[in-house]
């Protein structure tokens, strides 16, 4: 799943004022200008964009409220939001500077399956003071330019390829020049490559050109390097059918801890008081395991 947090430096500002300005613009200096480089909703609708020179925006719009760059700060929140987003998932990363990619595989059906998930965390999000989209996929790359791109929320294993032919060649998370420069032979879209002979695009194009659209596609794996390490030492017991009793899943627990103890570790059950807290009832639980 990709989260997009479409205007965070905005939100970010707008969350520390008790009437938030509007419209809202984050400015920043590119070269020797002072450019727009984030907008509210309602400075988009009046006709503000990125990129806008900061004197032309305030000429077109005297009211509007502009605020310099704060890249550390929206660093930090992004941080903190994908260490909130582990309520979801432990795997999880994040994709500055306004995204977060969940790895949902396995998670999903415990809130319900995969669009009540989407659905729960965009709500959760969206009460936080952020405007946020969400799309599930079975790449990083087909995630990325769906939540961005595509108008539906989610892409099914083996429809990569006629979901993202239709998408701009941006959607591939190439560069801006890489875009242009494809634009001018009149290559605007996915799909104007797909079948192209592959060596003469590596060749005046470079390897990433074609290595982005090997992963979005499925035709090259594309790792996720989690915020948290995954754990070196696994036991785990599956069971057709779901338990609900907080004493059976620390029975199995403890049985689970046994077999890790047999190999020279120490596991250490961490109280799951909180999880009946959160989610009104117990899904998991976690292990420490010490040496």
């Amino acid at each position: 799943m990709s989260l997009w947090l479409e205007r965070l430096s905005t939100d970010r500002i707008a969350r520390q004022w008790r009437e938030a300005p509007s419209p809202l613009a984050v400015f920043g200096k590119r070269g020797n200008r002072d450019l727009l480089v984030a907008v509210d909703a309602v400075a988009e609708r009046v006709g503000l964009t990125t990129g806008l020179a900061l004197a032309q925006a305030r000429a077109m719009h005297p009211t509007l409220t502009a605020m310099p760059e704060d890249q550390a700060a929206d660093a930090r929140l992004l941080d903190a939001m994908a260490d909130w987003c582990q309520r979801y998932t432990p795997l999880l990363a994040t994709n500055p500077p306004d995204g977060i990619l969940l790895d949902i595989g396995g998670c999903a059906h415990l809130f319900g399956g995969e669009e009540k998930l989407r659905d729960d965390l965009i709500a959760r999000v969206t009460d936080f003071g952020f405007s946020a989209r969400a799309a599930v996929a079975p790449t990083i790359g087909a995630a990325w330019a769906a939540v961005r791109f595509y108008d539906e929320a989610t892409i099914a294993a083996g429809e990569e390829r006629d979901a993202l032919m239709s998408l701009p060649l941006a959607a591939l998370r190439v560069s801006s020049e890489m875009v242009a420069a494809l634009a001018r032979l009149g290559l605007k879209r996915i799909g104007d490559i797909l079948d192209l002979p592959r060596a003469p695009l590596a060749a005046r194009f470079g390897a990433e050109l074609l290595r982005m659209l090997d992963r979005a596609l499925a035709r090259e794996y594309e790792p996720l390097t989690p915020r948290l390490p995954v754990a070196p030492y696994i036991a785990e017991k599956n069971f057709h059918e779901p338990i609900a009793r907080e004493e059976d899943v620390l029975a199995t627990v403890e049985r689970l801890a046994a077999r890790l103890k047999a190999r020279g570790y120490e596991p250490v059950l961490v109280d799951i008081s909180e999880l009946r807290k959160a989610g009104g009832g117990p899904k998991c639980c976690t292990l420490e395991i010490r040496k």
